[in-house]
């Protein structure tokens, strides 16, 4: 028998089939150890929120949360520094590359009753011989299939497509607790992946936008057949868009997937564009305006120029003729740039308000 590492250590067994998890109890409870049980992914955040452990027996393939998100979750998070994991899977030599990528302690490949037994307590042989830069890999007498290699290989083509959208995308579970969250998801809410993984979706935003987000959730995860809806929420200064998604697999709800996209850019956008509308029909309405007033305007001018030259020598009548034609004139030129304002300017006029600077506007390039 292999010496054991540590007697009456702790260790969480992790796995949703509860044949294999009885088999692990089995061979690790004669070692001495403490074995605590868990039957699936969520499961196994609920202890690890709670408890630290010595070990953690791990199965890579698992509804909902699958075994790299926990281990990713136990080797990222402060909290489980001195846990060591330990991958167990029937896809282990033929993901092995990517296993290693989690940094396990090991990784023990899924065998017969006898061949995992001996794999396993070799792996835990290796405690003894203090820490390894890489992991170390336990497969004797198993060997790799071509099915399982296409498997984790289309596995791995849609995870490259999930982790390049610039898309941030979140799966739930049917209670709103967060699954998965890819790349572009921990960059929107910055914060790594074990901060999020086995938390509530709706508590990443505010108070209002929460009641919100946890009321369109329950109204989609009620639906009895496939469906989607929107919703727009603020984070910050940001305005999303959130799109939610049932996932329903052989007539159960599985849960829902939640697309976000930050539309804030583009809302500022639409925002110009609209002002631009307007300010365009406000433009046409002064040039027409203008165009309207001219003619009157130099009737006006033509007839206050006759005046002046009649009331030569009457100063009181010549005096006001003048205020006439001076303001007629003003009246010119400012029809004049009018007709030639070519974008939008505006000035400080008190109190906080702002009008249109009509010379700037009609004159973009002067100061």
């Amino acid at each position: 028998m292999a010496e054991s590492p540590a007697t009456g250590s702790s260790v969480l067994i992790v796995d949703n089939d509860r044949l294999a998890v009885k088999v692990l109890s089995s061979i690790l409870s004669e070692q001495g150890y403490i074995i605590t049980c868990a039957y699936g992914g969520l499961d196994a955040l609920q202890h690890l929120t709670n408890t630290t452990f010595d070990l953690v027996f791990l199965d890579l393939v698992m509804p909902r949360i699958g075994g790299d998100r926990i281990c990713s979750y136990i080797t990222q998070s402060p909290r489980h520094a001195n846990t060591k994991v330990f991958i167990v899977s029937a896809a282990a030599i033929e993901g092995r590359q990517n296993i290693a990528e989690l940094k396990p302690f090991a990784c023990i490949a899924k065998a017969p009753y006898d061949i995992m037994k001996k794999n396993i307590l070799a792996a835990l042989n290796e405690l003894n011989k203090g820490e390894h830069e890489t992991m170390l890999m336990f497969a004797e007498g198993v060997y790799p299939r071509s099915v399982v290699q296409e498997l984790l290989f289309s596995r791995r083509h849609f995870e490259a497509i999930l982790t390049s959208m610039t898309e941030a995308v979140f799966e739930l579970d049917v209670n709103g607790i967060i699954t998965y969250v890819n790349q572009s998801a921990r960059t929107l809410l910055g914060k790594q992946e074990w901060e999020l993984i086995g938390q509530a979706f709706s508590r990443e935003f505010s108070e209002i936008a929460s009641t919100r987000i946890d009321k369109t959730l329950t109204a989609i995860l009620n639906k009895a057949e496939a469906g989607s809806t929107e919703l727009g929420v603020s984070l910050q200064d940001r305005e999303l868009s959130l799109s939610f998604r049932n996932v329903i697999r052989d007539d159960e709800r599985i849960g829902a997937t939640v697309v976000v996209n930050d539309v804030t850019e583009k809302k500022l956008l639409e925002q110009e564009r609209c002002l631009r509308e307007r300010l365009t029909g406000v433009i046409e309405m002064a040039s027409a305006a203008a165009h309207e007033l001219n003619q009157p305007l130099t009737v006006i001018s033509g007839h206050a120029q006759l005046l002046l030259q009649q009331c030569a020598g009457q100063e009181a009548l010549e005096r006001r003729a003048r205020i006439i034609y001076e303001q007629v004139e003003r009246l010119g030129r400012l029809t004049k740039q009018f007709s030639g304002i070519a974008t939008y300017k505006t000035k400080d006029y008190g109190d906080n308000l702002k009008i249109i600077d009509i010379e700037q506007s009609a004159n973009p390039g002067s100061k």
